[in-house]
């Protein structure tokens, strides 16, 4: 729920309110993308109370630096989510734990979520052995198109690449996937593994 109500402002028009001092308007913005910039953190960390200290940080980060910020378009959620995202991979960095951490646990409110319920061929707990396998930029893709359901145009702008390559890496994350989850007889796995991780939470 957003903290004040009289305050539907356009995003830019928050933006400036915010580089200008007013509380409110931060508060605004906090309130709108909050639980994306959680989610983000969760399935990158894997641990609630890391994910909540992440989400702190972002926002922390953000207030420090709003009077700085250029307006250009771009939407806050994918400034706040590369904040994010630089503080979280610097902590894994530190600890040296890229791989074997992944949560599968989605907004749920995703769009491919039709074509999810097609995936239910699909063992979760092999989906996140095999989703763990792969670079960590093409875990970054799939958990930012599939968990987060952000577009290609925003995933570009967080991964900082273009949504060509972005296409690329997504797909080429999918043919791993499919490779190890699918047998030979079973085609529709390839979409099923995408699908499923924006339905499924992890144990």
């Amino acid at each position: 729920m957003c903290r004040s109500p009289g305050l539907h402002k356009d995003e830019k028009a928050l933006v400036e309110l915010a580089k200008q001092g007013n509380a409110a308007a931060f508060g605004e913005i906090y309130d709108r993308h909050v639980s994306l910039v959680y989610h983000y953190a969760y399935t990158l960390l894997g641990n609630r109370s890391e994910a909540e200290d992440l989400t702190a940080e972002t926002f922390l980060r953000a207030l420090q630096a709003i009077k700085r910020y250029r307006w250009t378009g771009r939407p806050v959620a994918s400034w706040l989510l590369t904040i994010a995202r630089n503080l979280g991979m610097s902590q894994l960095r530190r600890k040296r734990r890229t791989r074997g951490i992944f949560r599968l646990e989605p907004l749920g409110t995703s769009s491919h979520s039709a074509e999810a319920r097609s995936a239910q061929g699909v063992d979760i707990h092999e989906l996140r052995h095999a989703i763990v396998t792969l670079s960590p930029v093409e875990r970054e893709v799939i958990i930012l198109r599939f968990i987060l359901d952000l577009d290609y145009p925003r995933v570009a702008q967080v991964v900082g690449k273009s949504v060509n390559n972005v296409r690329v890496i997504q797909y080429r994350a999918l043919r791993k996937l499919h490779e190890k989850l699918a047998p030979a007889e079973s085609p529709d796995v390839l979409a099923a593994s995408a699908s499923a991780t924006a339905q499924w939470r992890s144990i």
